[in-house]
């Protein structure tokens, strides 16, 4: 089974979406996951419509608890879905950042021929205690999966943070950390990535600065972050 799955932080749509539906279209990704998906105002239907804009479907997210995450994916992949759900990760409260809601995303898919993946959505926190605490919960995540895991998000950190090196024994970035994401008008940081576990091929891991048909100026002014992308073989 081959799967493209692309993570981005949408910046709660508020940057050029018809970059963003374009950029979409081009790349065809197979599993989208969505960090700073609508979040206060009709969620739900902020998100449903723009899913039907990019001709995808909300595997889970939208709704004031969808803590701004979400899975959206191709109708072949929904059709494969074992399990669906998302949770809640505590934070310390210690500044106006740390009390945006955060949280994980997952969905399970079964394998054509046998077995499944989980594939799920994150966004880690600004302070590095509360980023810790959710790194805890996605290596609990990771072992009792009992299957492959493909996690992607906005990590508010590089590969040598706490909560990155704390993962790193279960999931590794497996593009290369040249492969800037943030910010996106002048990256110099990778900040976002799709992570996996064993049992997954990659074939190729990379940030997308441009696309067929949108320019690199053009996806920066898309989100304040690049998306990145991710070809697999399970």
């Amino acid at each position: 089974m081959d799967l493209r799955v692309m993570a981005w932080n949408l910046w709660e749509l508020r940057g050029d979406i018809p970059a963003v539906t374009a950029a979409i279209e081009d790349l065809d990704p197979d599993v989208l996951l969505v960090q700073e998906a609508p979040r206060l105002v009709l969620p739900g239907l902020r998100l449903a419509r723009f899913a039907r804009q990019v001709d995808r479907r909300v595997l889970v997210g939208g709704g004031l608890s969808g803590r701004g995450l979400a899975v959206l994916a191709t109708e072949a992949v929904a059709a494969q879905v074992i399990r669906r759900g998302a949770h809640p990760v505590a934070q310390t409260l210690s500044d106006l950042n740390s009390t945006y809601p955060r949280g994980v995303a997952a969905v399970r898919l079964s394998v054509p021929g046998g077995g499944a993946v989980v594939v799920s959505s994150t966004h880690l926190a600004l302070q590095e205690d509360n980023r810790m605490r959710h790194a805890e919960h996605i290596a609990a995540l990771v072992r009792g999966a009992g299957a492959p895991v493909i996690i992607g998000g906005d990590l508010n950190e590089t590969a040598q943070g706490a909560a990155r090196s704390f993962l790193q024994p279960l999931l590794r970035d497996p593009a290369a950390q040249s492969e800037h994401t943030f910010p996106a008008k002048a990256p110099t940081r990778r900040i976002d990535a799709i992570l996996v576990t064993e049992g997954v091929r990659v074939r190729e891991s990379r940030a997308v600065r441009e696309t067929r048909t949108v320019s690199a100026e053009r996806l920066a002014a898309a989100s304040d972050h690049l998306p990145t992308l991710l070809d697999v073989t399970l």
